[in-house]
């Protein structure tokens, strides 16, 4: 399997392709859903501008906190090592935290009311998550364990799997478990009642517990960081758990009454 293909003579790497097509069906999705709300959609891309500007820099930075040990600080003064360093390499739980941090702070300086728009936007996460794992699952990041069985994908020529052994498609099954919880949460988005004011917590708990699980069927232990007997992703989803469902518990009744669909 090879990491990019060729277009009129040009060649397109796989993982910029499925970032961009997961931008844009997220995007026209956001568009849907605002409409299907009665929401600016101005305002909408305003939020998802600052959470994506947030994302790419809360990803960057958790990816330098876990490879830490492999960073060479001789080398930093060296601008084709910095290029490196900061041209690949991101952690999807840093990229979320520090989108949801920059919503709030977009939200802040713009006047916009956010939970109407985090609760129509908030499908749209999974869904272009969902083409971004398929990009892993084309370049070889983020690849999967040893395994024979079907549906066992080898890589050829990719710089970051293992070459000429089968491994476990975790990056095609995490974008799988993304579209049925993009499903899921469509469904609650669009529907009366309280369920419908709950659907970021009802995706931190979806997402936390899919990754967790999923973590184990990886094989990138170096990359990704294992303390103790948990990947720092498992470690953080456990975190999250923990923090949506106390945060539930605390808030569940002063969830507004206009997202409720009650009067």
């Amino acid at each position: 399997m090879g990491i990019d293909f060729n277009v009129l003579g040009r060649t397109i790497p796989y993982y910029g392709f499925f970032i961009v097509l997961g931008v844009g069906t997220g995007a026209a999705l956001g568009l849907l859903q605002c409409k299907k709300h009665e929401l600016s959609y101005g305002d909408f891309i305003t939020l998802a501008c600052f959470g994506a500007l947030g994302g790419i820099l809360g990803s960057k930075l958790l990816y330098l906190i876990v490879s830490f040990k492999d960073i060479e600080p001789e080398r930093l003064s060296d601008p084709a090592y910095l290029q490196m360093l900061f041209g690949g390499g991101f952690v999807f739980y840093g990229g979320l935290i520090g989108g949801i941090a920059a919503l709030f702070a977009g939200a802040h300086i713009f006047k916009i009311e956010l939970w109407p728009y985090v609760t129509a936007g908030i499908p749209c996460l999974p869904l272009a998550h969902a083409f971004g794992r398929m990009g892993c699952f084309m370049a070889g990041c983020c690849y999967g364990a040893p395994y024979s069985g079907p549906l066992c994908v080898t890589y050829t020529a990719s710089p970051f799997a293992p070459r000429n052994i089968g491994l476990f498609p975790v990056q095609a099954a995490e974008a799988l478990c993304d579209l049925v919880i993009t499903a899921v949460l469509l469904y609650c988005s669009n529907r009366p009642g309280r369920l419908r004011a709950h659907c970021l917590w009802l995706y931190v708990l979806l997402y936390a517990s899919v990754r967790f699980i999923l973590e184990f069927f990886r094989y990138d232990d170096n990359e990704r960081g294992v303390w103790l007997m948990f990947s720092t992703s498992q470690w953080i989803s456990l975190a999250m758990l923990l923090f949506s469902v106390i945060y539930y518990i605390l808030k569940i009744h002063k969830i507004p009454k206009d997202l409720t669909g009650n009067s």
